[in-house]
């Protein structure tokens, strides 16, 4: 193993948020995009897909709340077992309801969205509390091969499955897949060692520092929001508008295998060879890179200037992902006194980037009340390609970004 860097450095219990992490990634990978998909041929209305991401993300950040204080008072890994069943349960909800999934798309958003966020609350409290600064990049690093992989396999398994097959027959064959992989997920997290907590719930206290100009902190929230206004976007969007483009299951998945092989590879040189001292300069390229791809659109919106989007993306976004990952937990970790309070940091940092989450997608539902025409597109995505522009610049006033 030792060609992905100095993976002895990761424990079992590591290894084991690695594996459920893992096959989180593989269910999402089989059905997430081809949800959006879903719902679009049942009625081909972006105001329905923006209603179910928005209700997602406006769900996920409350849940974060209840879901950091059950993590702070109860067991963090009871909080992740809660997320991956609820993420089996959503599945669950739309194999019953079928067509009439799209009558109910706010609630249905609002199920995934509270999944999702017990399960990233207590991934990331997990991962806090798992890694230290000397093999947090390689976890990281590990962590986007396995997504990556995952991503690979699965949309084209998909893609394959809905093609071959009657085709909202084949939707409820992904989607019952994504099912059993979620429960095969609970089952692993009962290896983990559980991890009693107890103390008081103190938010109040981190949210105040949010917005204390000049501290660590504040420079991270606002990094933080500049990065969802770019996920909230592009997490749904550009592959819906891909298929739009091209209207077949099986070139989606094509195409999602082939960002993901490109992602695989990038996260393999970043977790290989990227060092601490050039974490300032690797998300400044990433970041970059990741707008330039964009401009393509300015001539045409199409097929292959999505794609090309999206697999250039893929390549760069590990360069900025990875250092900017690593250098938020080691602010949460920089004093005995911060990784006290490591539930509430997180706790406020996803509710900063659902923040951004829920800006873009309120721009989105905006956009298309009034442009709801493919070409017009890019004006919408080209800006949103270089938002991230602005995590760069606040995430390089924190002193520990490249402390060795």
């Amino acid at each position: 193993m030792s060609v992905f860097g100095d993976t002895n450095r990761l424990d079992r219990a590591a290894w084991l948020l690695l594996i459920i992490s893992g096959l989180f990634a593989v269910s999402t990978a089989l059905s997430n995009t081809f949800v959006n998909v879903y719902l679009w041929k049942i009625k081909e209305d972006y105001l329905v897909i923006g209603r179910f991401n928005l209700a997602s993300y406006l769900a996920m950040a409350v849940t974060f709340v209840f879901a950091g204080r059950l993590a702070k008072q109860v067991d963090r890994v009871i909080a992740i077992r809660i997320g991956v069943a609820l993420q089996a349960l959503f599945y669950l909800a739309v194999l019953v309801l079928g067509k009439e999934s799209v009558r109910v798309v706010d609630g249905l958003g609002v199920f995934m969205g509270v999944g999702s966020g017990f399960f990233w609350l207590s991934y990331n409290v997990l991962y806090f509390e798992i890694t230290e600064r000397y093999n947090r990049d390689i976890f990281n690093g590990m962590n986007g091969l396995l997504t990556s992989a995952a991503g690979m396999a699965a949309p084209l398994v998909s893609g394959w499955i809905i093609t071959r097959i009657d085709q909202f027959t084949g939707y409820r064959i992904i989607f019952s897949l994504s099912l059993a992989v979620f429960l095969l997920a609970v089952i692993v997290s009962f290896m983990l060692k559980r991890r009693r907590a107890h103390g008081v719930f103190r938010l109040k206290i981190i949210l105040k520092d949010t917005v204390k100009k000049g501290s660590h902190w504040f420079w991270v929230n606002l990094a933080m929001v500049a990065q969802g206004v770019r996920e909230g976007l592009f997490a749904f969007l550009l592959s819906l508008l891909i298929f739009v483009a091209i209207g077949n299951e099986l070139i989606l998945g094509w195409y999602l295998t082939m960002a993901s092989a490109v992602s695989l590879l990038s996260y393999f040189l970043v977790g290989r060879y990227l060092r601490r001292r050039w974490r300032d300069e690797g998300i400044f390229l990433g970041t970059v890179m990741m707008g330039i791809v964009s401009l393509p659109l300015l001539w045409d919106v199409n097929a292959f200037t999505l794609i090309f989007l999206g697999v250039g993306s893929a390549l760069f976004y590990p360069i900025y992902m990875v250092p900017l990952t690593s250098a938020v937990f080691d602010v949460i970790g920089e004093s005995n006194e911060t990784a006290k309070l490591r539930v509430e940091y997180v706790v406020a940092r996803e509710l900063a980037l659902n923040a951004g989450r829920v800006l873009s997608v309120i721009g989105f539902l905006w956009w298309v009340t009034r442009e709801p025409n493919l070409m017009q597109m890019k004006w919408l995505l080209i800006p949103v390609a270089f938002v991230q522009l602005f995590s760069w610049l606040a995430i390089r006033q924190v002193p520990l970004l490249e402390q060795e």
